[in-house]
C-alpha cells in the first residue's frame, strides 16, 4: 500500500510538471510572437558600431523603419522560428525549475523564501535553461544579423534558409563547438535576466497579491516590475552575447572577441561605457510587454486548468 501511494504521488507530480511545461510553452510562444520585432531592433542596435561597421547608425524607431523599408515587413520577423522554438525548453525549464529549486531553500511554503534564496533560484534556473537552448539562440541572432549584412551588400543572400538548414550548416562548418558559440555570455545573460525577472515577479507578486488579490491586476503590476529589472540586470551581457554569437572568423582565422570580458573591454574602449547598454530601451520595451503577455497568459492558463496561480 505504501509503495502504491508513493507511486501514485510520483505519477501525480509528473502529470503536474508536464502540464506546467505545456502551459509555459503556450504562454511563451504568445509572448515571443507579440514582441519579436522589438527584439529584432534591439539585436541590430547592439551589432551596429562594431569594428568594421559601416553605414548609418539608427536609433530604435529608426532601426524599425529601416528594416521595414529595406527588407519589408517580413524582415521584422527574420529569426522568429528559432526564437519561438528556443522558448519551449528555455521558459519551460526556468519557470518550473525555479519553483522546485526554491523549495530547496524554503520547503513547500514560498512565503518563507528570502530575497537571496529567490535570487539564487532564479539565476540557477535561468542559467541551466539557457544551456539547453543555446543552439536556437545562436541561429536566431545570426539570422537577424544576416539581414543587416545583405542590406549593406556584404552578403549576397542570408546564410541560412531556415532553422533546420542553419543547424546543419553550422554543425558541418563549425561542429558542436560552433553550435554553442557564445554560450558563456548567453548563460550569463539568462542568469541575470532571471535574477531580475523571476526574483522580481515572485517578490512583487507577494506584495501586490495582498493589496489587489490574485487577479489580472496583480499579475500586470508584477510583470511590469519584472520587465524593468530584467532589462537592467541583463543588457551588458546581452550586448556581449549578440556580438559573440554574430561574429565570423576573420581572414587569419581569429575571432574578434574571445569571451564576455574581452568583448566588454573592446566595446568600452572603442565606443564608451554606455555602449554596454545599447538596446536597453528596446530591451525594456520588449521585456516589459513580454513579461506582461507571458505572466498574464501563464497565470490565467494555470487557473483555467486547475493548477492555481503561480506561487
Amino acid at each position: 500500500m505504501v509503495a502504491t501511494a508513493a507511486q501514485m504521488a510520483g505519477e501525480a507530480t509528473a502529470v503536474v510538471i508536464v502540464k506546467k511545461f505545456c502551459l509555459t510553452g503556450a504562454a511563451s510562444m504568445c509572448a515571443e510572437s507579440a514582441t519579436f520585432p522589438i527584439d529584432m531592433a534591439k539585436t541590430r542596435l547592439q551589432l551596429q558600431g562594431e569594428p568594421g561597421f559601416t553605414g548609418t547608425k539608427f536609433g530604435f524607431f529608426g532601426m524599425l523603419q529601416n528594416v521595414a523599408r529595406s527588407e519589408g515587413l517580413v524582415g521584422l520577423y527574420v529569426g522568429i522560428t528559432p526564437a519561438v522554438v528556443r522558448h519551449i525548453p528555455y521558459t519551460g525549464f526556468r519557470a518550473i525549475g525555479y519553483e522546485y529549486i526554491r523549495k530547496l531553500f524554503c520547503g513547500d511554503d514560498p512565503s518563507k523564501a528570502s530575497i537571496l534564496a529567490k535570487a539564487a533560484s532564479g539565476m540557477t534556473a535561468g542559467g541551466i535553461a539557457q544551456a539547453i537552448a543555446v543552439p536556437c539562440d545562436l541561429v536566431k541572432v545570426r539570422m537577424m544579423g544576416d539581414g543587416r549584412l545583405v542590406a549593406a551588400g556584404k552578403l549576397d543572400k542570408p546564410r541560412y534558409t531556415g532553422l533546420v538548414h542553419a543547424f546543419q550548416t553550422i554543425y558541418r562548418a563549425e561542429g558542436w563547438r560552433g553550435m554553442y558559440a557564445g554560450c558563456g555570455p548567453a548563460i550569463q545573460r539568462a542568469a541575470l535576466v532571471n535574477l531580475g525577472e523571476l526574483t522580481t515577479y515572485d517578490t512583487a507578486k507577494g506584495y501586490f497579491v495582498t493589496v489587489l488579490g490574485d487577479n489580472i491586476g496583480c499579475h500586470l503590476c508584477s510583470a511590469v516590475c519584472s520587465g524593468f529589472f530584467a532589462a537592467l540586470c541583463s543588457t551588458p551581457a546581452d550586448v556581449a552575447k549578440s556580438r559573440i554569437m554574430n561574429q565570423a572568423r576573420q581572414a587569419d582565422g581569429s575571432l574578434m572577441y574571445s569571451g564576455t570580458l574581452d568583448c566588454w573591454v573592446k566595446t568600452v574602449r572603442s565606443e564608451g561605457f554606455l555602449a554596454l547598454y545599447k538596446g536597453f530601451l528596446p530591451g525594456w520595451m520588449r521585456l516589459g510587454p513580454w513579461q506582461l503577455v507571458f505572466w498574464c497568459t501563464y497565470e490565467q492558463l494555470r487557473i483555467a486548468t486547475g493548477l492555481g496561480g503561480f506561487r
